[in-house]
């Protein structure tokens, strides 16, 4: 029997139990994109192993095949498994990539990175432009919305929204590379892998630039956000919070599209669903008195020391590979927003078109569709339907895996059977293994810190439990996304379930200066609301005091 090591740390930020079209769209883009991208490099590949696929679905979750990845991407370039979240002593390899495939690698990455340059720079910016008018326009539910969907599928403007999945790849998996050679070169450098007010890292700013205006329109206005008013209606009712209404409809307008959670899916609830958000989380930073970018130089000023005392040729080599690595991340946060406003650009009309040729069924029925049968569906003008009986299958499906107990984050999968086990056998109980744990250490902050933990799932309740909390705060959560990063301000540390080291908290966290560590399974069950938890960032242990 072969099995595969999969890993769900990382895609399971975008995507939890997704419909077909999602699973399929995210699952066969992955594929195809990686295959792409290490066959760029490697120019030929008949060493590979096409048994092996980049991605799996189990339980309709979306997991990355880590075999794949030391089987295949070790051939070509180094690969880290912690920064998909799997510890490096249940992977074993001895792969290396041939000399003359290391010597001609230098050139090949020039082309896709040239092309990747190209991409950002030229045609990411017109594409979000167009997307973005698309996005407020459906939103707004236009009589007419099917020329403007037809708009959406036509091949050649379909094709050129896919070409962020590729820039996206080539991006991601060499900022993996980068990350896995500063952990084992220079690991005290760490702190100064980030990017510069990425579009992620924006929303932080954005929200303390809220709060202050809050500040100028009065205290009419900020005792109304102390108390938790959070309708924004109440607020356009009040002259004085004139300026800040406007602030927050800009706000929406430029992040609306972010998600709540799993950013990729058709059907996930989006910052435009929930502007009481907005105001919840500037609420919550009105008792702040340092911004993020305060805090963020505050850390980042410990790894410039240990940059500053290097030799001057190793100073300079460092410099530039972090600069080099900045910019990548900032990038890869601009294709992860296009990728979320996309999803939210298709799941939008996957919900007019089934109003319109499925009136007696729910919003998300054609999303039941796989992506082939969707595009098809559209492209025919509704003629190329599926039978409902496979579509009520799939339904059933999707019902069922989202009641089965969820496979853990790590596991095992033979994919002949689709069986699939635990990669870690449960620790046993005891005081000393319910009260220290180990992840992966994501960002040193300002340094080890404890605090009282607030346990949830929900970035609103997290918004509501720190406009009522004082002290300091541990956010303890099974992941992170967008949608929480205005969050980061009012926190001293962060510890999730999912993730490796370039996940959204790993990075956001690293931005804000904040102690974090990640990849630590069932946490958010083993410590409990109001505990007093020490975060230790730079060796990943988190210990519960109280």
């Amino acid at each position: 029997m072969t099995e595969w090591l999969l890993s769900g740390h990382n895609t399971q930020e975008t995507t939890g139990v997704a419909r077909p079209v999602t699973v399929t769209m995210t699952s066969a883009g992955l594929d195809a994109q990686i295959d792409r991208f290490l066959g760029e490099l490697a120019g030929d590949t008949s060493d590979f192993d096409f048994s092996l696929r980049p991605t799996a679905v189990v339980q309709g979750r979306l997991y990355l095949n880590i075999d794949y990845y030391v089987r295949n991407m070790g051939l070509v370039v180094p690969f880290d498994p912690e920064s998909v979240g799997a510890p490096v002593d249940l992977v074993t390899s001895d792969q290396k990539p041939p000399l003359k495939r290391s010597l001609a690698l230098p050139g090949r990455f020039r082309r896709v990175y040239r092309w990747a340059t190209h991409f950002y720079r030229e045609e990411l910016p017109a594409l979000d432009a167009e997307l973005r008018e698309l996005h407020w326009v459906l939103r707004d539910g236009p009589e007419e919305p099917l020329p403007l969907i037809q708009r959406l599928f036509d091949p050649e403007f379909y094709a050129r929204s896919r070409q962020t999945d590729r820039a996206h790849i080539v991006i991601a998996l060499t900022i993996t590379s980068l990350d896995g050679v500063l952990r084992q070169r220079a690991p005290e450098l760490l702190g100064l892998f980030v990017g510069q007010e990425t579009t992620t890292s924006l929303i932080g700013q954005r929200i303390w630039e809220l709060r202050e205006l809050a500040e100028q329109c009065g205290p009419e206005v900020t005792e109304k956000l102390r108390a938790g008013v959070v309708d924004l209606e109440v607020y356009r009712a009040l002259p004085a919070a004139a300026p800040l209404v406007v602030a927050v409809e800009a706000f929406l307008h430029e992040y609306g599209h972010r998600g709540f959670r799993y950013e990729a899916d058709f059907e996930t609830e989006r910052l435009a669903d929930r502007p009481e958000h907005v105001l919840m989380t500037v609420a919550g930073q009105l008792a702040e008195t340092r911004s993020p970018q305060a805090r963020a130089e505050a850390a980042r000023e410990m790894a410039l020391q240990a940059l500053r005392k290097m030799n001057p040729l190793k100073r300079a080599l460092w410099r530039r590979v972090l600069g080099w690595g900045q910019r990548l991340i900032s990038w890869r946060e601009d294709s992860k927003s296009n990728i979320a406003l996309r999803q939210a650009v298709y799941g939008q009309a996957a919900r007019l078109l089934a109003r319109h040729f499925y009136p007696e069924r729910t919003d998300d029925w054609l999303m039941f569709y796989t992506l082939d049968e969707f595009i098809a569906f559209v492209r025919s003008g509704g003629e190329a339907r599926v039978a409902e009986r496979i579509l009520e299958h799939r339904r059933a499906d999707f019902e069922l895996h989202q009641t089965q107990i969820a496979p853990p984050e790590l596991i095992w999968y033979d994919p002949e059977t689709r069986h699939w086990r635990p990669a870690r056998k449960a620790q046993p109980g005891g005081d000393e293994t319910e009260r220290r744990f180990q992840g992966i250490p994501a960002s040193a902050g300002e340094g080890v810190v404890e605090g009282l933990a607030v346990v949830t799932n929900d970035p609103f309740e997290a918004a509501r439990r720190l406009l009522a909390t004082s002290g300091v705060v541990i956010l303890v959560t099974r992941l992170t996304d967008p949608a929480w990063s205005s969050l980061f301000a009012g926190l001293a540390g962060v510890v999730t379930e999912l993730g490796g080291v370039i996940s959204h908290a790993a990075i956001v966290a690293r931005e804000n200066g904040l102690p974090a560590v990640v990849g630590i399974p069932e946490i958010t069950q083993k410590i409990h609301d109001g505990q007093r938890v020490r975060v230790n960032g730079k060796t990943g242990v988190v210990e519960v005091l109280t």
